[in-house]
This record gives C-alpha cells, structure tokens and sequence, in this order.
C-alpha cells in the first residue's frame, strides 16, 4: 500500500472536527483512523499506520489547545500544512428529546466556552468533556433525555441523535486552525514547494527575555505575524515559535537569529493551504 493510500489519524472517535478537517485537506473520501491522545496520533504516523496526522493547535475564541508541544517531543515529524474550518455547534440529544426537558450539556471545554453565553441563557449545566465523539457515543448509550452534546452536524448523523439547535456560537468569526503532522519529506521535494509560514521549537529557553528578543530578531528579518512563544512545553522550558516570512526563507530566517538558542524547525508550509 503506497503512502497516499493510508489514512489519516486524529484525536478523539468520529464525527470530531479533526476528521471533518483532515477530508477538507486530503478529500472527502480520504479514510481516517482515530487515536486516543496526540501522542497515539503521533505514533500512527512514525510507524506507518497513517500517511499523517490532524492536530487541532488552536481556536479563535478560546486560544491555543494545549499538549501539542509535549506530545511532539523527539518525534520526527513535521507540520506539512493547514487547515482552517470554520466552527458552528448544533445541540444534540437523543430522539424524543426536548429543549424544554434538558438539564445538561456535556462537550469539549473549547466547545463549551465557545458557546458559553448561550448556554447561560438556556439555564442548562455544562460538564466538560475530553473528546466530544465520545460523550454522544455515551449519551446514545444512556438514552438519557435529560442530557445533550454540543457537536458537529456530522456527530448527529453518525450516532443517530436529532439536532435540537444549531449554528451555535458566541462569535460569527468562530474558526479552528489545525496542523497536517507528516514524516519529513526530502529535501529536494521542500525545495520545489513555496512556504510563507515557518514553525520552530526553541528550549530549553533560561532566560525569559531570549522569547523577546527573538520576537525583534525575527521581525528584523522581515518575518511578520511572529508569535513568540506560540504554545509551551507543561514545565515552561519548551516553546513553539510560529512567524510568516518572504517565500523560501523560513530557514535562512530561523538560522541567522537563533544561532544562541537550542532549537529545531517543526516545518515551512504555504498558509495558503488553509481550508
């Protein structure tokens, strides 16, 4: 089986927003394969199992999704893309379910703090869930008409359960941007392909005011939109560095203002990628 035939990994089980994003980038018929933890997504692809994982890294609302930077550790992978989808929540509940009968909402905390206000005015209680996919897989279980799941469209179509409301969000700009995780790939194929977007891992960092005086290096440099830190390593010592840059000069950039600093590139792709 070549490598485009494998399929793509991502957190969580079906119906999860990482499997809508990796067939906006791979196609919709691209087969995926779910993993309990990044570091199980990460695994899949070092070993063989899929061509690539989709991580979600951030959301517009709620900010950065934390555990990427500790996940990625020393594995020899690289961000080869992106994926932007824009993000709207239905409320779901098993059919028979009414809105006037419900007292619970369980999902993701991200999917609940990004749909925090009208949560509030509905008067329901929120209880957090670490992957959304598997709280409707419960909530099918229980058959408990008293408790609904913020979700995806597709969530409700996978598990059977009827859409008591939807288009939900706080914000109209509700968008979660994720990371096309892959094996590097060789050095001549990187240089046929145009990259504007360039992330490294800087650490161990002693020094506080090294991030500051990164974010001046880089800017010197031409690079814009620098985020310095980006997201961290849980003990603080680890950080991802993200910035735009001319096309190609990603490494010419990274090299000239970290030369005092332990680091690696994390990958240089085309932010034009996003979906």
């Amino acid at each position: 089986m070549s490598i485009d035939q494998l399929p793509v990994s991502f957190c969580g089980a079906p119906g999860a927003f990482s499997e809508e994003a990796a067939r906006r980038y791979f196609g919709p018929t691209c087969a995926t394969l779910t993993a309990a933890s990044l570091e199980g997504a990460f695994a899949d692809v070092e070993e063989g199992r899929s061509r690539a994982a989709m991580v979600a890294v951030e959301n517009s609302i709620t900010g950065c999704f934390h555990g990427f930077a500790d996940a990625l550790g020393d594995r020899n992978l690289e961000i080869a893309g992106e994926v932007v989808l824009g993000i709207r929540h239905c409320l779901m509940a098993v059919p028979g379910a009414r809105l006037e009968g419900l007292t619970e909402v369980v999902s993701h905390p991200s999917a609940l703090s990004q749909c925090r206000d009208w949560l509030t005015r509905t008067g329901l209680s929120q209880s957090p869930s670490p992957d959304t996919a598997a709280a409707a897989q419960d909530l099918v279980a229980s058959g408990d008409r008293g408790r609904a799941v913020l979700g995806s469209r597709v969530l409700a179509k996978i598990y059977g359960l009827e859409i008591l409301a939807e288009g939900l969000s706080d914000h109209a700009e509700n968008v979660t941007r994720f990371f096309v995780m892959s094996l590097p790939v060789a050095s001549s194929e990187k240089a046929s392909q145009a990259s504007s977007r360039t992330a490294i891992l800087v650490g161990p960092v002693e020094e506080p005011r090294a991030l500051r005086n990164l974010r001046i290096g880089l800017e010197s440099r031409d690079a814009s939109r620098v985020r310095a830190p980006f997201m961290g390593t849980r003990d603080g010592c680890n950080f991802v560095i993200e910035f735009d840059h001319p096309d190609q000069r990603g490494d010419e950039i990274a090299r000239a203002v970290l030369d005092k600093l332990p680091y690696r590139k994390l990958g240089s792709w085309s932010s034009r990628q996003a979906g």
